[in-house]
């Protein structure tokens, strides 16, 4: 997927994804991504159909306000690859303060709506419903679904007329959602040792103590520190 930027939202390039530059026409139907908030600073612009699953370099944890142009809803993850927390917008936000999701989009997806309304998870209608619950499934707790969850949300879709939205919105309610996205500080010293072994090939050290409180107070993705390690002097050393 392509992603061009605009000034200092850097220049990537990636594939499919359609920026509109400077004073440029913007996407008919798609979603524009700001800067600073009231929609005002640099920007980048994607199509309804397109996913960003890496920000532009420059523009990671930098968006502050987000314009949903024409038929497209938008979901923000926290996290790159479509990780993490994430916010489904169907309607142009101009402070993601408001949402707690100001400086924190790491990757999106902007999906159309169907003619009859409905986003591309809206109401059933011609929708498959099992895609409809396995996407959210795979978006909101990161696997597949389980055969009685499978078998309970197809029901909803089609007996009751559940939009994709309201799959994801009962799934954020659910005990499994709120156990994987509540922060403890176990889970923010496992994390720092993964990055540890995956970037050092060590454990951490108690200079990490640091890291842990970044990534506990939700100041710091794994991604991030990752990064962090790999701009350290102890990595660019062992890798001359």
């Amino acid at each position: 997927m392509t992603i061009a930027s605009v000034a200092s939202f850097a220049v990537l390039a990636a594939s499919s994804v359609v920026t509109a530059q400077g004073g440029g026409p913007l996407p008919r139907d798609g979603a524009c991504f700001y800067e600073d908030t009231n929609y005002r600073g640099q920007y980048f612009c994607v199509r309804a159909g397109d996913d960003v699953d890496t920000m532009p370099s420059g523009a990671n944890d930098r968006v502050s306000s987000i314009r949903v142009l024409g038929r497209a809803d938008v979901r923000v993850y926290r996290d790159s690859r479509f990780r993490g927390e994430s916010l489904q917008l169907n309607s142009s936000v101009r402070d993601l303060d408001d949402e707690d999701f100001d400086d924190a989009i790491s990757s999106v997806r902007v999906e159309g709506r169907s003619s009859g309304g409905g986003s591309r998870g809206g109401r059933s209608g011609s929708q498959n419903p099992e895609l409809i619950v396995r996407r959210a499934y795979q978006d909101i707790l990161e696997r597949d679904p389980d055969p009685t969850g499978m078998r309970i949300y197809r029901i909803h879709i089609i007996d009751d007329g559940w939009t994709e939205q309201e799959v994801r919105e009962d799934l954020r309610r659910s005990p499994e959602y709120r156990e994987r996205n509540t922060m403890t500080r176990a889970k923010a010293e496992e994390i720092v040792r993964q990055a540890y072994i995956t970037v050092l090939n060590r454990e951490p050290d108690p200079g990490s103590r640091g890291f842990v409180d970044a990534i506990y107070r939700k100041k710091m993705t794994r991604d991030e520190l990752e990064r962090e390690l790999r701009n350290s002097p102890e990595y660019r050393n062992r890798n001359r």
